[in-house]
């Protein structure tokens, strides 16, 4: 259910890059990677996965970056792995963003800030957010920056893109199965009886996002009564995503058992035709199209990574 929902994060954690890098000759204790002879340090990954862990944990419960892959592989050495991805493309896009003239004022980054505030109810609830995360606003208020650079950064690149008609649609024909999206709210719970406790309380006529608020263990959806907004295959836990993309719009499943709990998923729309995925498609088209100009930008740098994921 991991929805990480900062532009970067979203962006970065995305990106699927491969690379040979060369043998390290310099002295790398308490760095884990470098960018064009820049460091990348110790606790500069350490800071961001201690608020990635705290996310996941929130939503998959305090034992979940320990859960491990096919690959055999766990959920907390994936994270550090990407969390140092974000970090090499943080620096290669400011360092592309210099050379671009493009940059993120103090007033720019204060009324990100304030909005942050807002959009949490006030300075109390954020500074509750903020010792909830073990964060202080200093640190909130650097990744913001980093973040709002990689949007503007990204923004006026697409202003030079356009994607014709004709290529939505031929990349739709292409990829009819893979282009369906689907909005979706869930209810999880740890065990299969609270889980029929809750599915026969919405028989009896109790509302889904009332529930999903008061009795869901993935907080960050509880919070929106549930709601997982849109999503495409691949997304989401297989089990979890065969039985969404099955249900008809207003049909809500029974239980479904995954590594995380039992949920009870309820579909809110579904789209799978060309008018109602045409936006989505160009979007998606345009971001290919950023994601190859990032992955040029990394090609053409020297990057180097020495990170212990064990550590």
């Amino acid at each position: 259910m991991i929805k990480i929902k900062k532009n970067w994060a979203v962006l970065i954690l995305a990106l699927t890059l491969s690379m040979t890098l060369s043998a390290c000759t310099k002295n790398t204790e308490g760095l884990v990677g470098s960018v064009d002879g820049q460091d990348i340090t110790q606790a500069e990954l350490d800071a961001d996965y201690e608020v990635f862990k705290s996310l996941y944990e929130r939503e998959l419960g305090e034992d979940a970056l320990e859960q491990t892959g096919q690959d055999g592989i766990s959920l907390g050495e994936s994270l550090k792995d990407s969390i140092l991805e974000k970090l090499i493309m943080e620096k290669l896009i400011a360092k592309e963003s210099e050379k671009l003239n493009i940059s993120i004022s103090n007033e720019d980054l204060d009324e990100a800030v304030q909005k942050s505030i807002n959009d949490m109810g006030g300075q109390e609830s954020f500074d509750e957010f903020l010792e909830s995360m073990n964060i202080t606003k200093d640190f909130y208020a650097s990744n913001l920056k980093k973040e709002l650079l990689v949007q503007k950064h990204k923004d006026e690149f697409l202003k030079t893109i356009t994607i014709t008609d004709d290529e939505a649609k031929d990349f739709f024909e292409e990829n009819k199965d893979q282009s369906t999206i689907v909005r979706a709210s869930h209810i999880l719970v740890a065990t299969e009886d609270e889980g029929k406790e809750v599915l026969q309380r919405l028989a009896n006529g109790e509302d889904f996002a009332t529930l999903a608020t008061l009795e869901s263990l993935d907080s960050v959806s509880a919070a929106n009564g549930g709601d997982l907004n849109y999503f495409g295959r691949g997304k989401m836990i297989a089990e979890f995503e065969e039985v969404a993309f099955a249900l008809e719009e207003g049909e809500t499943s029974e239980l479904v058992k995954t590594e995380v709990g039992y949920h009870i998923i309820r579909l809110t729309e579904k789209k799978d035709t060309y008018e109602e995925l045409k936006t989505e498609i160009t979007n998606l088209l345009k971001e290919k199209k950023y994601l190859e100009k990032v992955q040029e930008l990394r090609d053409e740098s020297k990057v180097e990574k020495y990170l212990d994921s064990s550590k």
